[in-house]
């Protein structure tokens, strides 16, 4: 019987720099890069904090918490520019805070960059469905509270009323429907 190799002879798992320029393979141990001195630690902390802004987000949004969602993906966004799932995240947020022109650049850059990404394109198609809609009930606003105001004989009830249904409709567009 062969005996069993000694951990000695056994692969060493190394890790690679993160750096494009020095790529050194280095032990998996070592805090820092052999060859650059890039803090190896750092990267790996850095790449864990992220997650975890990205499921503090997702938290966040389920609460309905989407300012906080928002923050929380938007510093993914900065840190890691190319995160496209970071960016659909961050384009579901703005768009659930009314902000729409932001949340189509984060989905459009998202989609660009990684153009199988569902939620990038379900959200581009839903602003491509609703954006026109919202500016029809924005016109016929007017209209609407001169009619209300008519028919009530008490202005007060109607100017709020009309006020909080302008912006739950572009969040919420299977209402109107």
């Amino acid at each position: 019987m062969t005996a069993p190799a000694s951990p000695a002879l056994a692969p060493a798992v190394a890790v690679v720099c993160p750096i494009p320029r020095c790529r050194a393979h280095n032990d998996a141990a070592a805090e820092s890069c052999g060859r650059c001195g890039t803090p190896l630690r750092a990267y790996v902390r850095l790449g864990t904090h992220t997650a975890r802004l990205f499921n503090d987000g997702l938290a966040a949004a389920r609460v309905g918490d989407f300012a906080a969602a928002r923050d929380r993906f938007a510093a993914i966004v900065h840190w890691c520019p190319h995160d496209a799932e970071a960016r659909s995240a961050l384009g579901l947020a703005c768009y659930e805070l009314g902000d729409t022109a932001e949340a189509r650049r984060q989905w459009e850059q998202a989609a660009a960059r990684r153009p199988q990404d569902r939620t990038a394109r379900a959200g581009l198609a839903l602003l491509a469905t609703t954006e026109p809609a919202a500016a029809t009930p924005a016109e016929a606003e007017p209209e609407a509270e001169t009619e209300a105001e008519a028919g009530s004989g008490s202005g007060s009830g109607a100017g709020p009323t009309g006020t909080a249904a302008a912006p739950a409709d572009p969040p919420r567009p299977a209402v109107p429907e």
